[in-house]
This record gives C-alpha cells, structure tokens and sequence, in this order.
C-alpha cells in the first residue's frame, strides 16, 4: 500500500473515534494531523499502528495497534488490543489479534519469512513467544516499554525459543520520535485504570475458586 492508502485507510477508522473521551480526541486531532516523515521508512505503519491502538483506548482497552505487511508492502491483517472488551479475554493482545486472523483466514499458508508485522509498543513475553512460534522474520516496535516488554530481555529467554527465534529480527522502527512519542502515551492513556482491573480480578478469582469448591 502507498502512503495515499494507508492515510485513506488510518482516517477511517479514527472518524470513528473520540467522541466522549477529551484525551482520545486530542490525539486523534494529532494524528489526522500528522504528515509521515518519509525520512524514516516504518514512519506510516507506525503511524497506523498508532491510529489502531487509540482505537482500542476508545474502545475500552489496552492502548496497543499492530498489523502485518506483506512483501509487497501490502497491508493484509490489522488489529487491536481487546483484553477487556467486547468480553473479557485474557489472551487478545494486539500481535495475537493480529496473527489470529491472518492464520485463521490462511489455514494452509504458514510461510511468512518476507513478512513484517508492526506493533505500536515492544512486544510482551506471551506475544514474543508467540511470534517466534510464527514464521514472520520481522518484528518492528515503536515504543520501547521497559516495564512489560520482553525485546529488550529476549536474552533471557530459555534456550528452545532462542535457538527458534535465531536469525528472525525483533527491534524499533525505523520512525519518527514523535510516533514513538505517541505511541507510548497512547498505551498510558488508560494504563494505570485496567492494571488495576487486572489485579481485581486476581482478588477475585479466589475467592470465586473457594466457593466454587465448597459448594462441588
């Protein structure tokens, strides 16, 4: 896809956005706003990446945004995280959502060594794995996340799913710093509410696991 058509395709989805929370419509006037940087050559996946996980904020969840490019640099899956909403599902990351579909519409297609898949913010331990497990060579993250993300850690992962992720690439896009700046305070627009939803549900589940016993 040329720029035309991912800024047609990204401005879609945000006129479809932002109409209650004050801080999604800021961002969303940034990015309706934003001219790509042609400087930086992930500059306009990033920024969709983003429009995508502004989406999933306005929608009630994590705020992270992923696609998967083809070698032809088409577009062909898109996706949010949707850990909290429509339902509750603790496995909807955005890279997840992402490679559900893809491998869902393709169920006899694995090979995907010319594929990039595109990810708002550093991929988490679960979705590192995940991806290794796929066969996409390239994995590009806009903003670092220090915290959570596994990248930066992958040394550490135990010795199966190095040697099975040797020679893929999981690394920053080349883009610009204010979509790297976007993108991570984008993800911390509702961050602190839903970790808190997270550790409620940890309160909860034992609870429900004791009653759930003594009345079996």
């Amino acid at each position: 896809m040329n720029d035309k058509e991912i800024r047609v395709s990204g401005v879609k989805e945000l006129e479809e956005i932002g109409f209650k929370n004050k801080r999604v419509r800021i961002w969303k006037t940034m990015l309706l706003d934003y001219e790509f940087d042609n400087e930086y050559q992930d500059d306009k996946y990033i920024w969709l990446t983003n429009v995508l996980a502004l989406k999933a904020v306005d929608s009630g969840n994590f705020g992270v945004g992923c696609i998967l490019v083809d070698s032809s640099d088409n577009i062909i899956a898109e996706g949010h995280n949707e850990v909290f909403n429509p339902y509750f599902r603790s496995d909807r990351h955005a890279e997840m959502v992402v490679m559900d579909k893809f491998e869902d519409m393709n169920r006899n297609f694995a090979y995907l060594q010319d594929y990039t898949l595109y990810t708002s913010l550093e991929s988490c331990p679960m979705c590192l794995v995940r991806l290794i497990t796929s066969s996409v060579h390239k994995i590009l993250h806009a903003a670092p996340d220090i915290e959570g993300g596994m990248v930066h850690e992958s040394k550490n992962l135990p010795q199966f799913w190095s040697d099975l992720g040797e020679g893929k690439i999981f690394s920053q896009a080349l883009c610009s710093q204010e979509m790297i700046n976007a993108a991570s305070e984008i993800f911390r627009l509702n961050l602190e509410e839903f970790i808190e939803k997270i550790k409620n549900i940890h309160r909860v589940l034992p609870r429900f696991l004791r009653t759930y016993t003594l009345r079996n």
